[in-house]
């Protein structure tokens, strides 16, 4: 389902501005769509979830964030990119959640939630009169474009806050590329990695090889 919700909005997928649109409308829609979930509707779940994401066209590449979970773009043996965390102590995100009648606290929103963009968390999605990205935690995910460097270009790591919590942009970066080797499997480097994190929150990576390291 959600697949379809995303691509019902390509209507115009040829433009990079109709399909940074339809990214959010997809987004939004999903959100809605969850309500309908009967634990969600229920109340008997009040959870949810960051997202982060990659679109690779042929010119282009699309990062998706909602949330602190993160993107990290490897090019020409450095970090050359990487998305934004959304926490309630960035300013854009503390004057939402103040207009929203909300407040930052221990940098979480209301002393609670440590993340002010998620699907999911309706707990925070209830403000009367405010539209689904003016409420405490928003839904919109962060859209970013860069055009695509063939040569330049070797990899991308999304990875959830329990990774970026103990680690760098750049740590995480030179660790996968003194392993990312032609035909060589990355899945026990990963497990180690996790492991050696010894950390209470969820680690998950996940890589995207974009061309063979020499």
């Amino acid at each position: 389902q959600t697949a379809k919700l995303l691509a019902a909005e390509q209507t115009r997928a040829d433009s990079v501005e109709g399909v940074k649109d339809g990214i959010r409308s997809g987004f939004l829609n999903i959100d809605e769509y969850m309500r309908n979930f009967s634990d969600l509707r229920q109340g008997l779940d009040r959870s949810g979830s960051t997202a982060v994401c990659v679109l690779l066209s042929p010119t282009h590449l699309y990062f998706i964030n909602c949330g602190d979970s993160r993107a990290v773009l490897s090019r020409d043996g450095k970090v050359g990119f990487s998305t934004q965390d959304h926490k309630p102590c960035n300013p854009r995100e503390k004057e939402r959640i103040q207009n929203a009648g909300g407040s930052v606290m221990i940098q979480r929103v209301n002393g609670s939630l440590a993340v002010s963009r998620a699907l999911g968390d309706y707990d925070y999605k209830c403000v009367d009169g405010k539209g689904p990205t003016e409420q405490l935690v928003s839904p919109e995910p962060e859209v970013c474009v860069l055009e695509r460097a063939a040569e330049g270009d070797e990899f991308v790591v999304l990875a959830c806050d329990g990774i970026w919590d103990v680690m760098s942009n750049e740590e995480l970066c030179e660790f996968v590329r003194s392993r990312l080797l032609p035909n060589k499997i990355m899945a026990k480097s990963v497990d180690m990695l996790s492991f050696s994190l010894n950390n209470a929150d969820s680690n998950y990576v996940l890589i995207m090889k974009l061309r063979f390291l020499r």
